[in-house]
């Protein structure tokens, strides 16, 4: 579901999960309740001095050996 929130998902992977959440009751509940929680770390103030959630997430992955997002 992160990819899916993340909107890095393909089209036909993405329209697969939207046909499956609007069916499942179980996934549906999931998706809400992490959008809220998405929707309030987003509202959140930035920390004084610290590294943003891009820098953050850049580091992971170069620590994981990932790609950057496209």
């Amino acid at each position: 579901m992160s990819d899916y929130l993340d909107e890095e998902l393909p089209s036909s992977r993405r329209t697969r999960m939207e046909r499956h959440v609007e069916v499942c009751p179980t996934c549906h509940r999931t998706l809400a309740v992490l959008r809220r929680m998405l929707g309030s770390l987003h509202r959140l103030p930035p920390s004084a001095g610290g590294a943003d959630a891009r820098q953050i997430a850049a580091s992971v992955r170069r620590r994981l050996g990932e790609p950057p997002p496209p």
